[in-house]
């Protein structure tokens, strides 16, 4: 059975890249361009991971992982960045995600993190 992923970012090229990517593992991939539009894919399919940016329109990265965790507290979320958070802040963030990846981030990083939960599920 292929695990689906929702890809959530509000640069298209960024979901792009990381969808085709993806896509090469065998992973079937869902993107939304923001944390409203992640609730309402959530709410038609059922998703194994979800990769979301933090900072967005809408509703950002973290209102997105609280409201996910209250409702699917088992569904893992890898937290993404383009800004440097203080160390605190990323404990914080990594505490409750389920990994965090500080952008920009290979693709071989990317893997990593994934083949990381889905070992742990």
């Amino acid at each position: 059975m292929k695990r689906n992923i929702l890809v959530v970012d509000d640069e298209e090229s960024i979901r792009e890249i990381i969808k085709e990517f993806l896509e090469t593992l065998g992973y079937n991939v869902v993107e939304a361009a923001d944390g409203e539009e992640a609730i309402r894919a959530c709410s038609k399919t059922k998703f194994h991971l979800v990769i979301t940016d933090i900072r967005m329109p809408k509703m950002n990265g973290l209102k997105l992982l609280k409201n996910l965790k209250t409702y699917m507290p088992e569904l893992p979320i890898i937290l993404m960045t383009g800004y440097q958070p203080s160390k605190a802040q990323e404990e914080s963030l990594s505490a409750k995600a389920d990994g965090y990846l500080l952008k920009p981030f290979s693709l071989n990083s990317l893997r990593q993190a994934i083949l990381k939960i889905f070992k742990t599920l």
